[in-house]
């Protein structure tokens, strides 16, 4: 790896090509598995390739970090930890091992029984998951856009942006209520629009693993796909301390709606500075953080 690091052209193959690789043995894993796994067990498809990308991206983010000193503990990963795989996954995380299985049945039986649209199963997996995947993003972008502009829903949201660093512990850094809405307003499009259950893994797994990977601390370029995903590189710029930079990049899994409504945000050649949110400080203890919302000043 040190060789790697030394040799410019090297290093640069690395960065264009880390991210999508896992965008691409994500899309592999997942049909593959739809394949040979019956139906009932596509539940555990997202958790088993979250469990994969975690233990890659852990290594590698301290064998090439975009930022070296976020790489040390700030006295925050315990509640970091225990909010991303504890809390969260309870509370309808998407990124997290548990929450397909708490979303599959209930989405997919609802789609059978209450989808309006009631999509034709002759337009296929890959139809159904782009739909699907434009419309849950279409909701989720203004869920998080409003969350960050109105004063009620920011005293919740700010749990996450109060984060002194930015890596991938805390890609589940989030207060339990401002999870669930989230989650719940995310996949409320799919109940609707009669999405097959292999489109709704599919929607599943990618929102799982691109939200991780939105939050790693690893020094990779997306080049082309910085213009149809929310990568790193967006959500970086999304966490500035400056408030014209982080009220920007709402996209979850996809940056097109940023691109159309005008938030889209990524200058070249420039790098985000400071991290966190101005004003009352969120608190790097997980109780702190639960009853940040409900402090006078948040």
């Amino acid at each position: 790896m040190t060789i790697v690091k030394k040799n410019a052209t090297l290093y640069h193959l690395f960065q264009y090509s880390f991210y999508p690789v896992i965008l691409g043995l994500t899309a592999a894993s997942s049909v593959l598995m739809m394949m040979y796994m019956h139906p009932n067990d596509y539940i555990f498809i997202p958790g088993i390739l979250m469990m994969v990308i975690i233990m890659i991206s852990v290594v590698v983010e301290h064998i090439f970090p975009y930022r070296q000193d976020w790489l040390r503990n700030k006295g925050d990963v315990l509640s970091d930890f225990f909010q991303t795989f504890v809390v969260l996954p309870s509370a309808s995380k998407i990124a997290e091992l548990a929450i397909p299985i708490v979303l599959f049945y209930p989405i997919t039986w609802l789609s059978g029984s209450l989808g309006i649209i009631g999509f034709s199963q002759e337009w296929g997996m890959l139809t159904h998951f782009v739909i699907a995947l434009l419309t849950c993003e279409f909701l989720y972008y203004w869920y998080h856009r409003i969350a960050h502009e109105l004063p009620l829903l920011w005293r919740f949201h700010s749990v996450h942006h109060g984060a002194e660093r930015v890596y991938w512990l805390n890609s589940g850094r989030f207060h339990v209520l401002d999870a669930f809405a989230s989650s719940f307003l995310y996949f409320t499009p799919m109940l609707f629009l009669g999405t097959s259950p292999e489109a709704v893994i599919l929607v599943i797994t990618f929102s799982s693993i691109t939200g991780f990977m939105e939050h790693v601390n690893i020094d990779f370029k997306a080049g082309w796909l910085n213009y149809l995903l929310n990568t790193a590189e967006h959500h970086r710029w999304h966490h500035s301390l400056k408030i014209v930079e982080s009220n920007t990049n709402y996209g979850k899994v996809l940056i097109v709606w940023d691109l159309v409504f005008r938030t889209f945000h990524l200058p070249k050649g420039e790098a985000v500075k400071k991290v966190g949110i101005q004003g009352n400080p969120v608190s790097r203890s997980f109780f702190g953080q639960l009853v940040h919302p409900f402090r006078k000043g948040s």
